[in-house]
């Protein structure tokens, strides 16, 4: 599902009613009748409790007039409050005010030279509340009384559904504006929003439910917006089941070079994740003196014995056996548990420059890149770097904390700067290409907090490169079905005790799912 900007989703919304003929005032009812239908899935029992709706000035107050409309038609106890006086009301949002009159439905204004608690009251007594105050559009810190409001609001801790976006929240960037409406769930219209999946904006929403109102599929297309949710619904249209005549010599060779004392489960879950995302053939390089640990230990990848340095890494002497086994190969995945000896620096960083295919990096070729970035540019395949926050942070010289305050901008600039598809992992695993094209990873667990996640999703980014998936793709491929492979693991019963392992064998299972889907 395509992720937009609060302006890309106006722009569509402009064009809908101005181009395709499609009035304002009936996308605002059918947006409204597919929030209260969503509503009515998280708490069945509405229509029988008590709500206020709350709503501002804007086409978010219009939509909370129809839902509340719609709830008094069905006998539902329901108040409207609105922050500013009637005057203030413009166009469809206005019409549906009246509407409300007509039926008998009179909203009832805050007045601000009343003390704030006999103002408040009708809010703190209701069962639920439904926050229309502030939609999309916003785009300065929320000040005043509409503070003050949604501060009393939070504290409440009854129920709130929120309408397209929780008030408050930059639905561009994720980040509170002043302050923000903490809800139990949203409906959100047309398409979800980028601050609606990272930043705090992913916590604020609660339950998100896209609502479908009636902006034609072409106006979207027509848009090219290059940004995705990674859903099953996504990563599905970019997957399609083998032919039947494949063999392993058609499904991608993968090269690996990972694995230093200490470090050899870290080649063992990389060459691995290739194996189970479908590579015909695995080759690991390995440092000579670590090849029968490696050879007991991976059962279906093959191993290449290379030029060592006195302490068991690979020395810079394995690259022309290296580089000539590499000629006619698909992907080469390069750090995870090689160490930052002299001589594996010097070799990753002419590896990096000559490697006939392409490149997926991570761990300790990262740490060797963040002294030497520049080396990305001398590439000439494909390159996707991996980092975590700690490694993004050392490679774009900032601190972790400005990483992970604006994590697309980070994955974005380290992206277009170098030249290569970035994966900036973590909750949201953001992938970020060259070009402009970006995701957000929709799976995930909090259980997947431990050593080894990140070498075996190195495997996996390599092994849908390898099968010819375009390299964006496969990463974002990759970084969906590790995350659904770790969801299918914990089944929701834990956050915690996942080993990198676990997810092997239910990566193929998460693949079968979304090509039969």
């Amino acid at each position: 599902m395509i992720l937009v900007t609060a302006q890309e989703m106006a722009e569509l919304d402009r064009r809908t009613i101005e181009e395709i003929g499609i009035p304002g005032v009936v996308l605002m009812e059918n947006a409204a009748r597919g929030a209260l239908a969503f509503f009515e899935q998280i708490l069945p029992d509405l229509t029988q409790r008590r709500v206020v709706v709350l709503a501002g000035t804007g086409n978010n107050a219009g939509d909370g007039f129809v839902i509340a409309r719609l709830l008094h038609n069905r006998g539902a106890s329901v108040r409207v409050v609105c922050l500013r006086p009637a005057e203030r009301l413009r166009g469809d949002a206005l019409i549906n005010y009246r509407i409300l009159e007509n039926i008998g439905l009179r909203p009832c204004h805050w007045d601000e030279s009343s003390d704030f608690s006999s103002q408040f009251a009708p809010i703190r007594e209701a069962d639920v509340i439904i926050d229309a105050l502030l939609g999309t559009g916003l785009s300065s810190p929320v000040e005043g009384l509409y503070r003050d409001v949604i501060e009393a609001l939070n504290a409440l801790e009854k129920p709130v559904l929120a309408v397209d976006v929780p008030s408050g929240l930059d639905a561009s960037t994720g980040k509170i504006l002043g302050a923000a409406v903490r809800a139990t769930a949203t409906a959100t219209f047309g398409l979800p929003k980028v601050g609606q999946r990272i930043a705090q904006g992913d916590a604020l929403v609660g339950t998100l439910h896209v609502v479908d109102i009636g902006i034609p599929p072409a106006v979207v297309a027509s848009a090219d917006i290059p940004r995705w949710w990674l859903d099953e619904d996504t990563c599905r249209d970019w997957l399609r089941p083998r032919p039947a005549e494949t063999h392993k010599g058609r499904a991608g060779h993968v090269c690996v070079l990972s694995g230093s004392p200490g470090k050899t489960g870290a080649a063992t879950l990389a060459c691995l994740g290739a194996a189970r995302v479908g590579a015909g053939l695995v080759t690991l390089f390995i440092p000579r003196s670590l090849n029968p640990i490696l050879e007991v230990k991976l059962t279906e990848a093959m191993t290449l014995p290379i030029a060592e340095t006195s302490e068991q890494s690979a020395a810079a002497a394995a690259e022309p056996d290296i580089l000539a086994f590499l000629d006619g190969k698909e992907a080469f995945a390069l750090g995870p548990g090689i160490s930052l000896h002299e001589e594996t620096r010097r070799l990753v960083e002419n590896l990096i420059a000559r490697s006939p295919c392409p490149l997926v990096l991570d761990a300790d070729a990262l740490t060797i890149l963040a002294d030497a970035p520049h080396t990305l540019r001398k590439a000439a395949v494909p390159v996707i770097v991996t980092p975590h926050p700690g490694e993004m942070a050392r490679l774009l010289r900032c601190s972790v904390p400005d990483v992970q305050a604006d994590r697309l901008r980070a994955a974005q600039e380290f992206s277009r700067n170098h030249g290569v598809i970035v994966v900036l992992k973590g909750h949201r695993t953001v992938i970020a290409a060259p070009d402009g094209r970006l995701a957000v990873n929709g799976s995930g667990t909090p259980a997947m907090a431990s050593g080894g996640m990140g070498d075996v999703l190195t495997g996996m980014i390599a092994g849908f490169i390898a099968q010819g998936v375009e390299p964006f793709r496969a990463a974002c491929l990759a970084v969906y079905v590790h995350g659904a492979a770790a969801e299918k693991v914990c089944r929701g019963m834990t956050t915690r005790g996942l080993l990198a392992g676990d997810l092997l064998e239910q990566i193929p299972f998460v693949i079968g799912g979304l090509e039969k889907a």
